[in-house]
């Protein structure tokens, strides 16, 4: 991934520039935000089936309609490339799916609440561990928010430790899971604590200078301990076993590594990062058993379906690429993203659906038995992270924007057009 961690500006059209409401059209960008004139800290089901928008925005208080807004801002939107090449073989790639299916309904945003991005390329802070509950970074804590409570309170405070280290922990991604809270941080650095106990341990993943974080996820193991796969910058992927905090596999790879998802059988790694290439690899020998080809770009995302059948790889040339396990040697579909890269990919846990969320504005919902229909949420701002509740029938998305973010909660429709 890339080390840029500064905002760069872009010029905006005239337009653009005239408008009172403003977000930033980079990926990677900044610009000044102007508040509401009406403060909210919450929507409901009932407030949005009376009109409201979902975020608290009052479009009639701008001199933009909601829609014109999102039309400049599909012109104007800037994507991230660390490889920049011609898109228009890619294009013809891209399978065409209905999007009006309606898979989860809205329920709730509670406005008081929101992520914190640290690194722009890292969008997997946000963890549901079950139906009401849900897991997210506030800067340098980790935040409990409760769906039916409507309350947050401190899971982690790292601004406060016992760690001795010359720089603040900087929360770079996320994991939490069969009652574990994984954090890594933006210089190598991990905090982890179980959810039933106080005392939180810290450590060391990687000295390297440019050993960000960017990746972590919580899985049982074939011996039946709960570990953690780390991916780093510092090009390995590791296996950390969480009751002892000790690492038991790394595997080294030639390029940054920026996700790593294990198979249901727990014996091949999809393993994505600062290549146009994934591989899957077996994690008894860490030996390559496929490349996976056709990405433009560095890939960001990946992870496999329940059944173990289906690899998904997230790239920032805007696609997913998915791959059936017994013939990888080509995507079988491409799944195209509207103004940016795929920073984070998850099937729900019962195989029916595929997230994909964008930087900014867009997730999309697949169905995933026939990647033929799609439900597409439309939201304005940077998106932190998107996460199925583990029964499948709640979603969380959260939303980083400085003004108009939020935590926002959708649930299964009874009877979905699925």
């Amino acid at each position: 991934m890339s080390d840029l961690m500064d905002s760069d500006d872009i010029t905006m059209n005239e337009d653009m520039q005239n408008l009172d409401l403003e977000w930033p059209c980079t990926e990677n960008g900044s610009s000044e935000r102007k508040r509401s004139w009406y403060w909210l800290r919450e929507v409901t089901a009932q407030d949005a089936e009376n009109g409201m928008d979902v975020q608290g925005i009052t479009w009639d208080a701008f001199n933009v309609t909601r829609q014109r807004y999102r039309e400049l801002r599909l012109i104007d939107y800037k994507n991230y490339e660390n490889v920049q090449r011609p898109h228009d073989d890619l294009k013809k790639e891209i399978k065409s799916v209905r999007t009006d299916a309606q898979f989860y309904k809205f329920k709730y945003t509670t406005l008081s609440h929101k992520c914190f991005i640290v690194h722009f390329q890292l969008r997997n802070l946000l963890w549901a561990t079950g139906r009401n509950d849900v897991f997210y970074t506030h800067s340098p804590r980790i935040g409990h928010w409760n769906s039916i409570m409507r309350k947050s309170k401190v899971a982690l405070d790292l601004s406060y430790n016992n760690r001795s280290a010359e720089t603040p922990f900087e929360i770079s991604t996320i994991a939490c899971k069969d009652n574990y809270l994984l954090v890594g941080g933006l210089y190598g650095e991990y905090a982890c604590r179980r959810l039933d106990a106080e005392p939180v341990q810290f450590g060391t993943i990687t000295t390297d200078q440019n050993g960000i974080t960017n990746h972590m996820d919580i899985i049982e193991s074939r011996t039946g301990s709960i570990v953690s796969v780390i991916s780093s910058n510092d090009k390995k992927s590791r296996i950390m076993d969480l009751a002892t905090t000790r690492f038991v596999e790394t595997y080294d790879f030639e390029w940054a590594v920026n996700c790593t998802s294990v198979n249901p059988n727990k014996d091949l790694l999809c393993v994505v990062g600062d290549n146009t290439d994934a591989v899957v690899v077996s994690s008894d020998t860490g030996k390559t058993v496929a490349t996976l080809k056709g990405h433009f770009d560095y890939s960001f995302a990946c992870c496999w379906s329940p059944d173990g059948n289906i690899i998904a790889t997230g790239n920032q040339d805007k696609t997913t690429r998915l791959y059936d396990i017994r013939n990888m040697s080509k995507a079988f579909n491409v799944l195209g993203a509207k103004i940016g890269a795929v920073r984070s990919l998850h099937f729900s846990e019962d195989g029916r659906y595929l997230a994909m969320a964008e930087p900014a504005d867009f997730v999309h919902i697949f169905d995933a038995h026939t990647f033929e229909r799609s439900q597409v949420i439309d939201l304005f701002g940077e998106i932190a992270g998107v996460t199925f509740t583990p029964d499948t029938d709640g979603l969380y998305i959260a939303n980083a924007d400085e003004n108009y973010g939020f935590v926002l909660v959708f649930g299964m429709h009874l009877y979905c057009n699925c």
